[in-house]
């Protein structure tokens, strides 16, 4: 299952500051994962939360489970919330 290489969908909650989506771009980009498209929008003003939600092209598993990993590693990640293999047609 580790060398399966598909596109994945990935939300994650974070701490609404500036260089956050650099922060996971870095992670994802040290595994060798390009980001298809990002959108990243804010919870709670209170909370100073956003939701970021990814659409990654054709990546291992196995670099997946890294980056989820160093993602939820990151003090600025309050939770990955879903990570979703995309099947092509």
């Amino acid at each position: 299952m580790l060398e399966l290489e598909t596109r994945y969908y990935v939300r994650l909650t974070t701490t609404d500051r500036p260089g956050v989506l650099a922060q996971v771009g870095t992670v994802l980009g040290d595994l060798n994962i390009s980001i298809a498209s990002a959108i990243q929008k804010e919870m709670d003003d209170q909370a100073k939360q956003a939701e970021i939600v990814l659409m990654t092209h054709r990546a291992s598993e196995a670099a997946m489970q890294q980056a989820i990993q160093r993602l939820n590693a990151l003090d600025v990640v309050a939770e990955v919330g879903n990570m979703i293999r995309v099947e092509e047609w």
